[in-house]
């Protein structure tokens, strides 16, 4: 009798175990599934990062987002970082207090309508002022101590040899050397910086056929930066066989952004940041 129970027992596990198998295998393959599509989704979204963060390379966001918002403000800016750009341009006025501004014109007029240059207004005059969407005129400082490390900045010098010097006092104040390309279009602010900054990318803006050979030519420039028209195959040889970065502005249709990508062109400013990401990932070999 005992060896009966023992062995109707022991049929009892079996089945159990039999009829307990087609569902542990379900839920085994059912895991493995989970792994396959986890794995596969983190590689999507790794890849896809990985593509953005190649085409952020690219693309310096010139005075921030400005086709879609006012030229350099916290707006444009903003939306240029949203859309994932890494680079923000700022160009530098002076005050009459010695204060670095940010604007592209000398004038306020442009962005606020008020006729004046940067330089007769005061530091109290110009926080006054309100560009065209009601924001405030932006001061370097400012522009840092909103963003700080998170992204590169793009920093034209329009002015003279006190404003260079108010450049390096900000830039050491801050620490971003590290984050900052400086571009010019004269050759005599970089020269002087190299001094200062040596490992900071400086950037020489040309016109011409001819400043672009004098360009090369500057061991202190480490990116020329040419004027759309100067947009070539053989110019973008010339200048990477000085073994320097070649870079283009502004460069805003989609022909524009694929004929930069075809050329091999290095970095270009554009107004439409969102537009120029797109068509980095989308045709950028």
């Amino acid at each position: 009798m005992k060896n009966d129970n023992t062995n109707l027992a022991s049929r009892q596990k079996n089945r159990a175990s039999k009829s307990k198998s087609p569902v542990w295998r379900i839920g085994i393959a059912f895991l493995g599934v989970l792994l396959v599509a986890s794995l596969a989704v983190n590689g999507y979204f790794i890849h896809n990062k990985m593509q953005a963060e190649q085409a952020a390379k690219h693309v310096y966001s010139h005075r921030g987002a400005s086709g879609e918002e006012v030229e350099h403000t916290f707006s444009a800016y903003d939306l240029a970082i949203q859309y994932g750009s890494n680079y923000i341009e700022q160009d530098l006025v002076t005050s009459k207090d010695g204060t670095l501004y940010v604007s592209h014109d000398l004038s306020a007029k442009k962005i606020t309508g008020v006729d004046k240059l940067y330089a007769d207004l005061t530091d109290q005059e110009i926080d006054a002022l309100k560009t065209t969407s009601g924001e405030a005129i932006l001061t370097l400082q400012s522009v840092f101590d909103r963003y700080g490390e998170q992204v590169n900045y793009v920093i034209e010098l329009k002015e003279n040899d006190q404003q260079t010097a108010l450049f390096q006092e900000i830039v050491a104040k801050n620490n971003l050397k590290d984050k900052i390309i400086v571009q010019a279009s004269s050759h005599e602010p970089l020269d002087k910086l190299e001094e200062v900054y040596p490992e900071m990318p400086k950037l020489l803006l040309v016109k011409k056929q001819e400043e672009l050979a004098a360009a090369v030519a500057n061991k202190n420039v480490d990116i020329i930066s040419v004027n759309k028209s100067l947009m070539n195959e053989e110019n973008v040889k010339l200048v990477h066989d000085k073994h320097k970065m070649f870079n283009a502005w502004t460069l805003d249709t989609t022909n524009e952004i694929k004929s930069a990508i075809t050329l091999g062109v290095d970095t270009y400013f554009t107004d439409f940041t969102a537009k120029a990401l797109s068509l980095e990932e989308q045709f950028r070999k």
